[in-house]
């Protein structure tokens, strides 16, 4: 699909053609495809489910330069096109790391449409204040970004590693680090630097939200989610005991079941709104 600035959104659908859904947006570096437990899970599957892969990551374009990175309504109008292609009327938003931030942007553009049953964070930082991430995701990073092959694969594996306190599978491993080297290290370079500030449009919101928080995160640290827990009214912690920044991966059992149930409570709370059909 395209998004407004003529950028392709490559994505994936499951589950029933109903019009309540859940988009999965995922992380810096990964892919749409980091969802898979999460897509072919029956207690999930009862809604429309989507998962795409942010612009500049996977098999999306990559578009050039910092503007289509540091504009937040590119990443806005990406997600919105991506609930328009999958026939989501109202959806629950799981934003994973560099997710949530996309899921703020949609919020800051898009809240008044009314397409917005839920919202769960997931190891995801909404402040850049000490504290708040760990000091070797940075370097990490930077490496990821280099145009050194030896240095951005490095930087990578690095970062793979870093995203889990309980490993994957040797065969979810090698695709999660296929993914990871699907970013261009310009795309990384284009991406860094933009700037984080959205405690007032958190406290502003009135939607339910929930929190989940591996405790052995070394990425996005605890601190981070108790500070977006805190900041949206009403909003729910879930602290994963001995996981570390990718709870869905390492625990998709606990994490599809707290989903399933968050999602039941949003949909049942919020007004029904028409499932978009394509032209």
């Amino acid at each position: 699909m395209h998004s407004p600035d003529g950028t392709d959104i490559a994505a994936a659908f499951s589950g029933a053609p109903v019009a309540d859904g859940i988009v999965f947006i995922h992380g810096i570096l990964q892919a749409g495809l980091c969802w898979k437990y999460q897509m072919a899970d029956a207690s999930l599957g009862r809604w429309r489910l989507a998962a795409y892969d942010l612009r500049g990551h996977g098999f999306s374009s990559k578009p050039v330069g910092r503007e289509p990175y540091h504009d937040g309504t590119r990443w806005a109008d990406d997600l919105l096109a991506v609930m328009d292609a999958a026939g989501i009327g109202r959806a629950v938003l799981v934003g994973w790391s560099y997710g949530g931030r996309v899921m703020l942007d949609f919020l800051d553009r898009h809240l008044a449409l009314g397409r917005v049953a839920g919202l769960a964070f997931v190891d995801a930082n909404t402040k850049n204040a000490p504290g708040h991430t760990g000091a070797i995701g940075g370097g990490l990073l930077r490496e990821a970004a280099s145009d050194d092959i030896a240095e951005a694969i490095a930087g990578r594996l690095g970062f793979v590693d870093a995203c889990f306190e309980n490993k994957p599978s040797a065969a979810d491993l090698h695709e999660i680090i296929a993914y990871n080297m699907l970013v261009p290290p310009q795309t990384m370079r284009d991406l860094m630097g933009r700037p984080l500030e959205r405690d007032a449009l958190m406290a502003s919101l009135d939607l339910p939200t929930l929190v989940i928080q591996g405790e052995r995160d070394a990425l996005c640290l605890p601190l981070s989610a108790e500070h977006t827990a805190r900041s949206i009214p009403g909003a729910r912690l879930s602290i994963y005991e001995g996981i570390g920044h990718a709870p869905f991966l390492e625990t998709p059992e606990r994490f599809n079941a707290e989903l399933a149930a968050f999602a039941d409570a949003c949909f049942a709370a919020a007004p029904l709104v028409p499932a978009i059909r394509k032209a």
